[in-house]
């Protein structure tokens, strides 16, 4: 058990941008009556035309995790493909508290496949930002 909360904590201090104790966060999508969208620009990392940064969608009325668990914060680790406009999960954490506060619910660091992303979506938005001086 004790190796498992030292995995957890690992995969959190990799997931969440603190600078100062606080991240950066940069409104993308106000709230659609599920979440608002946020993003960390100062996280953003290029290697050629892919692109790695922050995201957090806060969920002001609750949400839950498939386990059932109570979550008001998820904080992610994309890639984003400038060039061929594709995105993948890399980390994510559910949060307790709004905007990536309070303890981690859930937390897992699996590198997903590519997706497309679909214009006019909220992973359109985030590739923007990411991309933009790319």
């Amino acid at each position: 058990m004790k190796a498992a909360a030292i995995a957890a904590g690992c995969a959190v201090a990799l997931l969440v941008p603190w600078r100062n104790g606080w991240a950066d966060w940069t409104l993308v999508s106000a709230d659609n009556g599920i979440h608002s969208s946020y993003a960390d620009p100062a996280t953003i990392h290029k290697h050629g035309a892919i692109v790695s940064m922050h995201g957090m969608y806060n969920f002001a009325r609750g949400d839950f995790t498939p386990e059932g668990q109570r979550l008001h914060s998820t904080s992610v680790l994309r890639e984003y493909d400038c060039v061929g406009r594709r995105v993948r999960l890399i980390s994510h954490a559910d949060h307790s508290g709004e905007y990536a506060t309070g303890g981690v619910i859930s937390a897992t660091h699996r590198p997903r496949p590519w997706q497309p992303v679909l214009e006019d979506s909220g992973d359109a938005a985030f590739l923007k930002l990411a991309c933009q001086s790319n």
